[in-house]
């Protein structure tokens, strides 16, 4: 789950083999993280707003991360 200033993202994190969840966030060369199977929804209400099968987030953007499982 990702959390912004104004929604709450939920979809599927692709990493590399034997990388972890910080590696990602860490790398410097990559500007936007790729989620496909999301669900996009206001932080405050809880609606949901869209469901693209692909989103790429500016990893600045990310006030708040964590794995839903594993």
């Amino acid at each position: 789950m990702i959390i912004t200033t104004g929604w709450r993202i939920e979809g599927d994190m692709h990493l590399l083999a034997g990388s972890r969840l910080t590696d990602s966030l860490n790398s410097r060369s990559k500007d936007f993280i790729a989620l496909t199977d999301a669900v996009v929804s206001d932080a405050v209400t809880g609606a949901e707003l869209y469901r693209p099968p692909y989103l790429a987030i500016n990893r600045e953007a990310i006030a708040v991360i964590f794995p839903l499982e594993d």
